[in-house]
């Protein structure tokens, strides 16, 4: 099964392992910037979407140690390089299929559910929104991280700048009953949707 829609960028062998050797490593304060943001709101169970090499859920199995971390991802390649690398590590307690944020292999519903530097990929975004917000539990969050376009100089827009999300493209998305913010820190834009409380 192609967990992949048409257009969307693969991640085959060679980019895999390229992107877990280089870019992965690049993104380690973005990725503890995220587990510490997760420890914060102290989830029973994690989703990560996009989950890549895994190196995002290892740190947040770090952070919250209690938690159920379950990861998908529709390259084979990655789900390869991550499970050699939980098992390298001794790392139990989480669960990475193949999936997309159009499908998720899963039955559970989750406490909360991240995607890092991953939703500029899809080509549905409002689709794959709507379809993990109901995967969440009753009081669940969802959160998007990215670069934020508007941050990036020029250099890096020439570079990275189809790698990332402006505040412009953010501002869009809304859906009944739940609460959405934005946030920017850094170069980072953060995107989060919860069910709105009901007094």
């Amino acid at each position: 099964m192609d967990y992949y829609k048409k257009g969307e960028e693969k991640f085959g062998p060679f980019s895999s392992r390229m992107y877990a050797f280089g870019v992965s490593h690049s993104l380690k304060p973005l990725y503890d910037f995220i587990a510490k943001d997760v420890k914060k709101i102290r989830p029973k169970s994690v989703l990560d979407v996009g989950a890549g090499p895994g190196d995002l859920a290892v740190m947040i199995k770090k952070e919250v140690k209690n938690a159920e971390v379950y990861c998908v991802d529709p390259s084979e390649s990655m789900q390869r390089i991550a499970v050699r690398k939980f098992d390298r590590n001794k790392i139990e307690g989480i669960n990475y299929k193949l999936g997309s944020s159009r499908y998720i292999p899963f039955k559970n519903r989750f406490d909360l559910i991240v995607t890092s530097i991953s939703f500029h990929h899809w080509k549905e975004k409002e689709k794959g929104i709507r379809y993990l917000l109901g995967k969440l539990n009753k009081d669940g969050k969802l959160v998007v991280y990215e670069f934020c376009y508007d941050k990036l100089n020029n250099l890096q827009k020439k570079f990275i700048g189809k790698h990332s999300l402006s505040i412009e493209e953010a501002k869009k998305p809304h859906f009944k009953g739940y609460k959405k913010g934005i946030k920017t820190t850094g170069k980072i834009i953060v995107l989060y949707f919860e069910k709105r409380k009901r007094f």
